[in-house]
């Protein structure tokens, strides 16, 4: 029988270090967090478009027993200011300037879930010597066509809301002969989501990405998660083929967020990664 887990997304004992540190200057500001203080470091850029950073949250901080782990809203979401664009372009150039501010002259890793393992293979697309190493996970079509975007509509501001993530995990039992069980168990949070312009510009601006193709000029380590439910639509077969250096984690019965599935394996190979590629 399977049974269910419910893990609430404030649990103050998790947290390790969560006041936000401040913000990074120019338009729009954005509000960052930054865990640690090793050589090493990883910036992570959360899913959505549109979500706010804490979902991450703390599973992502194991990452720092081998990296200074920078998390930070994206424009428009959570504590960062607003804007009137939301291309990913924008993005990239936001990303880029909150590395200069808070990494200045480091090669640093990038950890994308989602939306956010788009995010990161664009960024490294444009600036590829700024980077030792992508950690991607729920991994996405991929919707570059090479055209030109143009803004054909107004986008509207929505007002936040909340939206539950489930996702599935083995957890152990002890048989009453001494034995071990594996039971599928559902696991759960609530994260903040906009629905508005943040979300809804950078999908369409997607267009303007270079080709799926032009995506094998990335030279850099990559390692990738996904989940056994996840293989219909992560894109994972098609970037296996694209990327020239790249690993391949798969967890059983996860689905599009396999770290949360399983935080501490997760952790354990980024933490491996990190090492390998420093």
């Amino acid at each position: 029988m399977q049974s269910q887990l419910l893990i609430a997304i404030l649990s103050a004992s998790f947290y390790t270090a969560f006041g936000q540190q401040g913000l990074v200057k120019g338009h729009p500001q954005l509000a960052y967090w930054k865990l640690g203080n090793k050589s090493e470091v990883v910036i992570v850029l959360h899913g959505g478009p549109a979500s706010h950073h804490e979902y991450l949250r703390p599973e992502l901080d194991l990452l720092s027993e081998s990296a200074t782990i920078i998390y930070y809203d994206q424009r428009g979401c959570g504590k960062s200011e607003r804007s009137n664009s939301y291309t990913w372009q924008d993005h990239v150039k936001d990303l880029q300037r909150l590395i200069t501010a808070l990494a200045p002259r480091k090669k640093i890793f990038l950890a994308g879930s989602s939306w956010g393992s788009l995010l990161a293979i664009l960024y490294v697309y444009t600036y590829p010597k700024s980077v030792k190493g992508l950690i991607l996970s729920g991994t996405v079509r991929w919707m570059g066509e090479g055209t030109t975007y143009i803004r054909d509509s107004e986008f509207n501001y929505n007002k936040p809301h909340k939206q539950p993530m489930h996702e599935k995990a083995l957890a152990e039992s002890l048989r009453s002969d001494g034995t071990i069980e594996l039971d599928t168990i559902e696991i759960s949070k609530m994260l903040e989501v906009e629905s508005g312009i943040q979300l809804h510009e950078a999908m369409a601006s997607l267009i303007s990405a270079p080709i799926a193709d032009s995506l094998a000029k990335i030279r850099v380590p990559i390692l990738m998660f996904n989940g056994e439910r996840s293989n219909r639509y992560d894109w994972v077969d098609e970037y296996m083929e694209l990327f020239p250096k790249v690993e391949l984690q798969t967890f059983p019965v996860a689905g599009h967020d396999p770290w949360f599935s399983n935080p501490k394996h997760f952790a354990k190979r980024c933490n491996e990664f990190i090492f390998r590629n420093k």
